[in-house]
């Protein structure tokens, strides 16, 4: 019974901590179901456990809750002196760019710290630096910064689960080898020292061995493993590569085998376990989702030393408490989330079998998932159904081997066989058919998923009956309400320094995307500056938000000229979804930008040039520019006309001032309420007579924060106060949304955290 108690009533304390840390519809509701489950099992006993357990946890949130809100509330400082400490293993590299988690001298405050590396000698100093390193210098101090466009992932709200609020980047400095003030921070220094030399090492194996020792047996994971293995994060299988209490099983099982071969007394063996689980934890780097598994492993170690056996109830709930008090957000994060979440299913499935406990994970972990990724692939149940058991009786052993059996390269090139084998099969399954775009789901179809999810496989069958119609009929509901939206919307993404907006018509009758954005480089790159892994804003913001409104397809992409920072990332989209028509000025496809950058990519995409007055299917515009075949440049820039909800809307892509005149000579009647101004406010564009003459209400802006150009130009921007005409520019506003019906719209931006619904065009 007290087994029971504690397991609600540490459920009601993460439900409490949620509340503290981040309070929104979602947690109020889960705190009053957990309200509600411990008032239909009060009693005495109970009253005085929650008393004992609840009030501290409280006390604990609301102290750790302030301080994290003052160190938030700290200043950006511009060249800032900063001094700490960085462990070795901590530093991550990737082309010239040198990123680390660094804690502060004084304060203890964690921070990402960032530097440019200068020389090729210097990124080898760094790729191989062992040594715990104290650093002091100056540089750019700030809050790391929050999505700027809608559905993206919040990198701000991910730190600070970790408790992690600002950032630096150096603009000078100097390191030297740390000193220990402490025989515990030395023993702490020498196992993170160990760690980054096994980093180091792993670095050198063949791959996927390589990226399989470093996530599996070093808790790291590589820049290089998503990218390598793109069918691990398609199939779900992020799970088995996230160091937990599945591996570190293996190694108490590896331990305890050898000490019973040694005959070392079952009390001797529990004290070496805790101290190697205790070793171990640090060695790892200390991740907050690896403290579940190590109070399960000392709770294992209690036993095994002859104390009475603890039920799973008391294990996972002592588990649960001991992560809230080392990362009280570790609930707000996926990891986090789908950790807890499925162990504490894996509690109450002793009476069905594999297969029904493989699609009640699957079941569970769906909405966590699909509620910031937004796809999922129908094979992802079945995969893991092999996965699984492959994983722990072939490819765990197989990299453990690998790993240690370095000095024999026969032994290990076996050993990478088998696991490449294993990767490739992977891979292979993820390019099969049956990934479906969900799309953002609604938090009340989260919460009601995952609830209906844990009564899939309940004993009575009526209940259970009763939850998998709902479960399937809900998520049917979802997907159509997803799918099918009864409004449209002209967004702007904030991109940085480039170009892109999508035009999706109510029902998603039509989705249209007029040019990719795509990140230039300035002066031409050496090899060793070249970035290895870097996903682009093509992936990160366009793709991510296509799948959150439900968009698997692209009925035209509109190139509107070959500059890069409209096509650059082109072929991230055309990989990556379908896109029946390609939409481009006369004169592009004989353009080397075309044949490097679009070409290549091209699957069974129509290619469709045009000039004034060509009609395209699905294409909810008409063409006015340009007037005839070109070379694709600014002059020959596509512009596009068209009526939204009771509002005329043109964008012209970089098109110059002698092209909008010769458009407003060619349609004197012409009027525009919502104008995108060309060239990214340049004072090459948006010509005061035109402006005059069109009489735009509001205009957008789509340009990069601190641009060299320094767009918009102030010449542009006196123009716009000049016709009174409203401004949103992405460098302030963020991402900018045109949301409209039949008969209204209205604007909304993503500026920081808000979502504000700046002005009303009826």
């Amino acid at each position: 019974m007290v087994n029971r108690y504690l397991l609600i009533i540490s459920l009601m304390i993460a439900a409490i901590g949620g509340c503290v840390y981040r309070l929104n519809i979602v947690t109020v509701i889960l705190l009053g179901v957990t309200t509600v489950i411990f008032g239909l099992n009060f009693n005495k006993q109970c009253g005085y456990l929650f008393v004992m357990l609840a009030l501290p946890f409280l006390c604990y949130f609301a102290y750790d809750a302030g301080k994290l809100a003052h160190q938030a509330s700290q200043k950006e400082n511009e060249g800032a002196s900063v001094c700490g400490v960085i462990l070795p293993d901590e530093i991550t590299i990737n082309g010239d760019r040198l990123q680390a988690n660094a804690q502060l001298e004084g304060s203890g405050q964690t921070i990402r710290l960032y530097a440019k590396l200068a020389s090729q000698s210097e990124k080898k100093a760094w790729s191989s630096e062992n040594r715990t390193l104290y650093f002091q210098g100056v540089g750019d101090f700030s809050r790391i910064r929050p999505p700027t466009n809608f559905n993206q992932f919040d990198a701000q709200s991910y730190y600070e689960t970790k408790h992690v609020t600002h950032q630096v980047t150096m603009t000078s400095w100097t390191v030297q080898q740390a000193k220990e003030s402490s025989l515990w921070q030395k023993c702490r220094y020498q196992l993170h020292i160990w760690h980054a030399k096994g980093i180091h090492n792993t670095e050198t194996l063949p791959q996927p061995l390589s990226d399989y020792a470093q996530a599996l047996i070093l808790g790291t994971t590589p820049q290089s493993l998503y990218g390598n293995n793109p069918g691990v994060q398609t199939l779900g299988l992020i799970h088995l590569f996230s160091v937990s209490g599945f591996h570190v099983s293996y190694v108490l099982m590896l331990l305890m085998a050898i000490l019973r071969r040694l005959y070392v007394p079952k009390e001797v063996s529990a004290i070496v376990g805790t101290i190697v689980l205790l070793m171990y934890f640090v060695f790892a780097g200390e991740p907050a989702v690896l403290v579940r598994a190590l109070i399960a492993g000392l709770i294992m170690m209690t036993r095994l030393a002859g104390c009475r056996r603890v039920p799973a109830e008391s294990v996972w709930a002592v588990s649960l408490l001991g992560s809230l008090i080392y990362e009280p957000g570790i609930l707000l994060s996926l990891g986090g989330q789908l950790s807890f979440a499925l162990t504490f299913c894996l509690m109450f499935v002793k009476k069905i079998n594999f297969w029904q406990i493989n699609l009640l994970l699957s079941a569970v972990s769906l909405p966590l998932i699909v509620s910031q990724q937004y796809t999922w692939h129908v094979l992802q149940t079945v995969t893991n159904f092999a996965a699984i058991p492959l994983f722990s009786m072939i490819i765990v052993p197989c990299v453990m081997i690998g790993f240690i059996g370095q000095l024999l390269p026969t032994v290990m090139h076996m050993m990478n066989a088998v696991i490449k084998l294993f990767a490739q099969t992977v891979d292979g399954i993820a390019t099969l058919p049956g990934q479906i775009v969900i799309g953002h789901m609604p938090w009340f179809s989260v919460i009601l998923l995952f609830m209906l999810s844990l009564l899939l496989f309940v004993r009575q069958k009526r209940v259970a009956q009763f939850a998998r119609l709902s479960w399937a009929g809900l998520l049917i509901l979802t997907m159509v309400w997803t799918h099918f939206p009864l409004y449209g919307e002209i967004a702007t993404f904030d991109i940085g320094q480039g170009d892109a907006a999508l035009i999706r018509e109510p029902f998603n009758r039509t989705v249209t995307l007029i040019d990719t954005g795509g990140k230039l480089t300035f002066g031409a790159q050496q090899p060793w500056q070249v970035q290895s892994f870097q996903r682009t804003s093509g992936e990160t913001v366009i793709i991510n938000y296509l799948h959150s409104r439900g968009i698997n397809h692209i009925d035209n992409l509109v190139l509107t000229h070959h500059d890069y920072d409209h096509i650059g990332d082109a072929k991230v989209i055309l990989q990556k979804m379908k896109v029946t028509r390609l939409v481009m000025p006369a004169g592009m496809i004989n353009q080397p930008a075309f044949n490097r950058e679009i070409k290549p990519y091209l699957r069974k995409t129509v290619i469709v040039e045009v000039t004034q007055g060509i009609s395209v299917p699905d294409l909810p515009f008409q063409v006015l520019h340009p007037f005839q075949t070109g070379q694709a440049g600014n002059e020959d820039s596509v512009a596009l006309y068209g009526q939204f909800g009771r509002q005329t809307f043109f964008t012209s892509g970089d098109l110059d001032q002698s092209g909008e005149a010769a458009i407003a000579a060619q349609y004197p009647t012409l009027k525009v309420d919502i104008l995108k101004l060309g060239h990214h406010g340049s004072k090459t564009s948006t010509h005061p007579d035109v402006i005059k003459q069109w009489q735009p209400r509001v205009g957008i802006v789509s340009a990069g924060r601190n641009n060299r150009y320094h767009h918009p130009h102030a010449e542009t921007l006196k123009t716009i106060q000049d016709s009174h005409m409203t401004l949103f520019n992405t460098q302030t506003n963020g991402m900018i949304r045109y949301i409209y019906t039949k008969q209204k719209g209205h604007f909304e931006v993503k500026l920081a955290h808000e979502l504000a619904a700046t002005t009303t065009a009826n």
